[in-house]
């Protein structure tokens, strides 16, 4: 965000801009880093240049500095109109003095003179490439500090500021990779852990070391509290950068993390073809069913969730669930459930029912807190579902059944394919991080594949499709749906996993055994009083 105003500083009327990091004025140059309590604060650069005198300070006592290594740098200090200014001189690739960074010591103001816009990083002048080390630091005065520590052995430069470090690395990289090792000992705050790892990502892999400083914020404040002996302990035991992500064989984590792994918690679904195939219901798991519109899918959730409900593992852990109906409203809910639990539909008006049976059935499944509704209506965002995923998630719950991720998108505006990717993405992202497992349903279109993305199948662990010929003349065939596994990252394993038959009379999902499967694959049916030899194998 940025606001103009006037400038209390130069009486600019709107040049001074404030952002949320830090003010600028566009007319006198005046800069303010609001974030920081070592407030650094610019005024208009001078075209003056004062030339670096032929004696330098012996010391710099405030600052815990030796007159050796002041020196080597040619930082020296003048008095104008009663303050003092350190002048830190800046020269360009052919070695001529080009710019001072002037720092005014009492309010930490700083002024540049001259032109540094060809200067090269602030030393490297002093020092010939080449050899076997070189410190990149942040400060003019963390670069004798660094150089002081070391015993004056090894070469440290640094760039102008944190904000311009690795564009002032690159101008620099032919003189930097001359060297064998690049030891990076930036400032320990965000803006120097940043500017450290674009530095790092800027030469070959295992060149780059980072010193993580324990002790202070930068060198000097090393050399301030007398602890080279901790500075150079650290300097030395830096470890080798390596990108996030990345790592080596011998790396002892990797070792750990095989020998000591923990298989995620499963629940078994309520099918055994489906878990030969998916091995249950796994945490940090996303788990995609496709279904065509009017296929049951609903039906088949309620079967999962009433096992996951029920099942006395779960019970005892205490391990919640989720359910994100989107097309249903909290009573179909529960009467689906109590309707499994006592093999009754209860959904349909004609089944007959007692209030005692009904208060039997909501009191054994139903009245828990481990069961945990979203009463959706009302919205359908994006950014409102994941959040009641993440509450879900925070009250207990470790299995969440979202259903359907079509609905979701369908209410919002713009781009689907986009939306389902991003939805997707972040759907696995919580799945992973809240380490639960999530059970989604989304539908399909005619040509039977994902509307408009293949995102959701993309970043799912588990892809199962539901297949039922709805319109087939024969009553048991056109009642048996085929569970087809079409991805399983953990086994690899796809193709038809179950057949289950719903039973009209009970409201129940049947799984079909092996002869049963063999008739209905033959495109042959069985009758209802067939149905139950077959499924015994006779």
């Amino acid at each position: 965000m940025k606001t103009h105003q006037p400038c209390p500083h130069c009486g600019s009327s709107d040049a001074m801009s404030i952002y949320e990091t830090h003010e600028h004025c566009y007319s006198c140059g005046h800069h303010k880093l609001l974030h920081n309590e070592d407030v650094i604060i610019t005024h208009k650069s001078s075209k003056v240049l004062t030339p670096v005198p032929q004696a330098v300070p012996h010391s710099m006592t405030d600052r815990g500095l030796s007159g050796e290594s002041l020196h080597k740098y040619n930082i020296f200090r003048q008095m104008k109109d009663g303050e003092i200014y350190d002048f830190y001189p800046y020269y360009d690739k052919d070695n001529v003095h080009v710019a001072n960074k002037v720092r005014r010591v009492s309010d930490k103001s700083f002024y540049w003179e001259g032109d540094a816009k060809d200067s090269v990083l602030f030393g490297q002048n002093y020092f010939p490439s080449g050899g076997k080390a070189i410190t990149i630091v942040e400060g003019e005065l963390d670069a004798p500090s660094g150089f002081q520590m070391n015993g004056n052995k090894f070469p440290v430069v640094s760039p102008k500021s944190g904000s311009s470090a690795k564009q002032d690395c690159v101008n620099s990289f032919e003189y930097l990779d001359s060297f064998e090792q690049i030891v990076l000992v930036m400032d320990n705050d965000e803006v120097g852990n940043k500017a450290a790892i674009q530095i790092a990502q800027l030469f070959s892999p295992g060149k780059v070391r980072i010193v993580k400083l324990q002790h202070g914020k930068d060198c000097n404040d090393y050399v301030k509290q007398g602890l080279e002996r901790e500075y150079t302990r650290e300097w030395f035991n830096a470890g080798v950068y390596t990108p996030d992500g990345l790592l080596y064989g011998n790396d002892p984590s990797l070792y750990e993390d095989v020998i000591n792994y923990k298989e995620p918690h499963s629940i078994p679904y309520p099918w055994k073809g489906l878990n030969k195939a998916l091995y249950g219901m796994r945490l940090a798991e996303m788990t995609l069913f496709l279904a065509d519109t009017g296929i049951g899918k609903t039906t088949f959730m309620k079967e999962i969730e009433y096992k996951l409900l029920t099942d006395p593992e779960l019970i005892e852990r205490g391990y919640g669930v989720g359910i994100l109906h989107l097309e249903e409203p909290k009573r179909d809910i529960a009467i689906g459930l109590m309707g499994i639990h006592h093999n009754k539909p209860y959904h349909l008006p004609d089944t007959e029912r007692t209030i005692q049976e009904l208060n039997k059935a909501y009191d054994e499944v139903v009245n828990t807190n481990r069961l945990v509704i979203y009463d959706h209506f009302g919205s359908n965002d994006i950014d409102v579902v994941l959040s009641k995923i993440r509450h879900m998630a925070a009250m207990g719950c470790k299995y969440i059944v979202l259903d359907h991720l079509s609905i979701i998108v369908s209410d919002q505006s713009g781009d689907e394919r986009k939306q389902l990717d991003e939805i997707s993405t972040k759907l696995k992202t919580l799945t992973m991080n809240l380490n639960i497992c999530l059970i989604c349903v989304i539908h399909i279109n005619r040509q039977g594949s994902v509307r408009g993305s293949a995102g959701p199948e993309q970043v799912s662990n588990n892809t199962v499709r539901l297949e039922r010929d709805k319109k087939d003349a024969d009553e048991w065939r056109r009642n048996v749906t085929r569970m087809v596994v079409e991805k399983c990252r953990l086994s690899g394993r796809t193709g038809p996993a179950a057949y289950v038959y719903y039973d009209g009379d009970t409201g129940r999902l049947i799984e079909l055994e092996k002869d049963a499967i063999d008739i209905f694959e033959s495109g042959m049916s069985i009758t209802g009083n067939e149905f139950a030899i077959y499924q015994g194998g006779a």
